[in-house]
């Protein structure tokens, strides 16, 4: 209903300005008894910081098909592709090989999945791009990297990009970031919900870049990497973000030993959950069982990809 409802703010805002701007000072008046209500009843909470107020604008009971792939991998081969000097000097962690395997998985589909739906229509994506949220403000604050033809890059380049682009982002060095994040501090929920909506038309449908908010077009790529193993997740699944439109978000978990059945022999080895939350509008079992193919083989052969 989203459509229905921008038409009818913007209906009301046209025929105020057109015509009777009574109809505007309703709006408005509206909007003032609102925000006046939530601080007579509740006076001493606040809205929280910019990424709680983003939560509160972004998202409303889920209405939209979704497809939760949770897949566990056996890490043993990756494990030691880990440990070896070549990963270590270089920085590559679980969450780089888990940016190239989700773009490996893309890839092998890309005239059908690779892009987003704008006006009702499938527009096919260039590159295969592929976000990584960052925990840069000790949960208070994320930034969003944009690894730009992931499917291309080994994991030696996407350790060296995240790395950097991580470490300008803590330190407020990173400039698109500080321009998106910005004025989360000073706009109430609804607000930045109408902003967003906004921004994201001009962005994702028109493909138009906004500068000065450090919105650039299709600037959160096809799909999303969120790494949440560290703070203990074990099996968690993360929500789309509406602003971001993208075909999948994808949740790495913790490692974990677990006893896995190997040429019928009982052993013990590393694991963890890779689960993916898709659009159905995109993805159906069929294209979801051969992404798996290639993604299995990613971990079952990191080397192969370290330098491809």
């Amino acid at each position: 209903m989203t459509i229905v409802n921008n038409a009818f703010i913007a209906s009301v805002l046209i025929y105020s300005f057109l015509y009777d701007a009574r109809l505007l000072y309703i709006f408005l008046g509206i909007i003032v008894v609102y925000q006046a209500l939530s601080y007579i009843y509740y006076p001493t909470i606040g809205y929280g910081s910019g990424r709680r107020r983003l939560s509160q604008a972004l998202w409303t009971p889920p209405t939209e098909g979704v497809i939760h792939n949770l897949v566990e991998i056996d890490l043993t081969n990756t494990m030691k592709y880990l440990q070896s000097k070549q990963a270590k000097d270089s920085h590559v962690t679980l969450t780089h090989i888990c940016i190239r395997a989700v773009a490996e998985c893309i890839n092998v589909s890309r005239k059908k999945i690779c892009g987003k739906i704008v006006f009702g229509k499938f527009v096919e994506f260039p590159t295969v791009d592929i976000s990584c949220l960052v925990n840069i403000g000790e949960g208070d604050d994320l930034a969003a990297l944009l690894v730009q033809n992931a499917d291309q890059k080994n994991f030696e380049d996407i350790a060296e990009y995240i790395n950097g682009k991580a470490k300008l982002a803590k330190q407020g060095k990173d400039e698109e970031h500080q321009q998106r994040s910005g004025l989360l501090k000073y706009l109430p929920p609804f607000v930045i919900s109408l902003l967003i909506q906004v921004t994201s038309f001009l962005t994702y449908n028109l493909g138009i870049t906004i500068k000065a908010l450090g919105l650039k077009k299709d600037c959160f790529g096809v799909a999303t990497v969120t790494s949440i193993g560290t703070l203990g997740f074990r099996n968690v699944i993360a929500p789309f973000t509406p602003m971001m439109r993208n075909l999948l978000i994808v949740t790495v978990n913790q490692i974990v030993e677990k006893a896995v059945v190997k040429n019928g022999q009982i052993v013990i080895a590393p694991t963890f959950q890779l689960n993916f939350c898709t659009d159905h509008r995109f993805l159906d079992g069929g294209a979801i069982v051969k992404s798996n193919k290639v993604l299995y083989d990613v971990f079952e052969n990191p080397e192969k990809y370290a330098r491809k």
